[in-house]
C-alpha cells in the first residue's frame, strides 16, 4: 500500500506543478486525474504479476536454517497501519544475511492474522529459511501462493475499468 500511497501523491504532485507552470494556457494545462487512475491500476496490475513471480519462483529455491531474531506488531490494536515486523537471519555460505520478507505473496490485514504470524514465528524460535540461489539477501519464511494476493488484482482490473470508462465518458463531453 506504500507504493499506491507514493504513486498517487506522486502524480498529484507532478498534476500541481503542471497546473502551476501552465496557469492559463488552454483546458490541457494539467495531468487528468482519470489518466493517472490508469496509469496506477497498471502499475499495480505489473506490481502483482511480479509478486505472484517471486513467489513461484522462492518455491524452488535451497533452503538454510534460520532464526528469529525480531517479531512484534507494529502500531497499535485498532489501527490501520500496524504491521507485523519479523525479522531473522540466516547464513549462507558462512556468509550472516538478515531479512524481514516473510512472504512474496502474504497480505495481512487483520489484527488477528498478525497475531497468527507472531505465533508462527516467536522470537528466538528456529526457522526454515528460502534464498535466492542468484542472490543470497533475497529470502523469504513462506514460499506459498496466497490467495490474498488476489486483491492487487481486484484493485488494478477496477482502476483500470475506472480509468477506461471515465475517458470514454469525458469525451463525449
Amino acid at each position: 500500500m506504500q507504493l499506491w500511497r507514493n504513486l498517487l501523491f506522486s502524480q498529484w504532485l507532478m498534476a500541481e506543478t503542471l497546473n502551476d507552470n501552465k496557469k492559463g494556457k488552454g483546458k490541457n494545462s494539467y495531468v487528468n486525474p482519470l489518466v493517472i487512475v490508469l496509469f496506477a491500476g497498471i502499475v499495480i496490475g505489473f506490481y502483482g504479476v511480479y509478486k505472484v513471480y517471486k513467489g513461484y519462483e522462492s518455491q524452488n529455491w535451497p533452503t538454510t536454517e534460520g532464526k528469529i531474531i525480531v517479531s512484534r506488531i507494529s502500531g497499535a490494536k485498532r489501527t490501520i497501519g500496524r504491521r507485523v515486523f519479523i525479522k531473522y537471519e540466516y547464513f549462507v555460505k558462512g556468509n550472516r544475511y538478515v531479512s524481514s520478507q516473510i512472504s512474496y505473496t502474504l497480505i495481512i490485514g487483520d489484527y488477528s492474522s498478525s497475531l497468527e504470524i507472531l505465533r508462527e514465528y516467536p522470537e528466538g524460535s528456529k526457522v526454515t529459511v528460502y534464498y535466492n540461489p542468484d542472490n543470497s539477501m533475497d529470502a523469504v519464511l513462506k514460499t506459498e501462493i496466497s490467495g490474498q494476493i488476489s486483491w492487487i488484482f481486484i484493485l488494478s482490473v477496477l482502476a483500470v475499468i475506472l480509468g477506461l470508462r471515465g475517458l470514454k465518458w469525458q469525451q463525449r463531453f
